[in-house]
């Protein structure tokens, strides 16, 4: 609009120019207007891009903004989130910390607490040599899973030895190796447990043998330490689905 204005007035410049002198302006003189004109319309044009341009970028520098803010918010809103889930993950490991703790006091020495797991030595579950839950371990195993039948955790059962292999003859042919026999004795936890009320899909069971001691097979001692089976509490979400249940 304004080179359209300012064509118009050179316009009119030339024609008073030429009106008041007799309509004698020499040629040079028109054609030097002229491309003064020329000039100024390409020079409006000119601006008018750079006008143009500068809106454009403007308007990118908006959206960038209005993208930034909303990348801005989104963060704001998963920082909360997080915030939240990290506190929900805090109470619920207190509370399974509560629970071990009174499964611990409850039933003695032989039970300990280490690093969220029971620990519990092959002496309470287990006569010497064999995969058949005592009394007591019944015991220990149904306060288990009266604790923890409505909670969802997913428990994990391992079982372990020490370095001395098996040796009689009827160990041998029951369970084979140490492997075999950490495997049944794991096995045999979780066939209570699931007997006691525990889903099955939330237990799972691993046999390590002598292959994970705690502490140096040195000493009559150490080593038995080292015969144990460790129960262990892992979040809900780790369990795979089953794809019957996705169907």
């Amino acid at each position: 609009m304004k080179g359209v204005l300012f064509k118009a007035g050179v316009v009119a410049l030339v024609a008073c120019s030429m009106a008041s002198q007799g309509c004698l302006v020499p040629w040079s003189k028109y054609i030097k207007l002229k491309r003064k004109y020329e000039e100024s319309v390409s020079e409006l044009e000119r601006k008018d891009r750079q006008i143009a341009d500068a809106n454009t970028r403007i308007d990118q520098l908006r959206d960038q903004l209005k993208a930034k803010d909303q990348i801005v918010t989104l963060y704001d809103n998963a920082k909360e989130e997080a915030k939240a889930a990290a506190l929900r993950t805090q109470e619920q490991l207190a509370k399974l910390q509560a629970r071990l703790d009174e499964i611990a006091r409850t039933h003695g020495p032989d039970v300990e607490v280490i690093d969220g797991a029971l620990v519990i030595k092959d002496q309470l579950l287990f006569p010497l040599g064999s995969a058949d839950v005592s009394d007591k371990g019944k015991q220990l195993i149904a306060d288990i899973a009266a604790k923890f039948k409505g909670t969802g955790e997913i428990i994990q059962v391992d079982g372990h030895t020490d370095n001395v292999p098996v040796k009689k003859a009827e160990t041998v042919a029951r369970f084979g190796d140490n492997w075999g026999l950490s495997a049944m004795r794991a096995a045999a936890v979780v066939r209570l447990l699931a007997q006691s009320g525990i889903t099955e899909k939330r237990i799972y069971l691993r046999g390590f043998g002598m292959q994970k001691p705690r502490v140096e097979n040195t000493t009559p001692e150490t080593r038995s330490k080292n015969r144990r089976v460790e129960v262990m509490f892992l979040p809900p979400q780790m369990l795979a689905p089953n794809p019957e249940e996705t169907k």
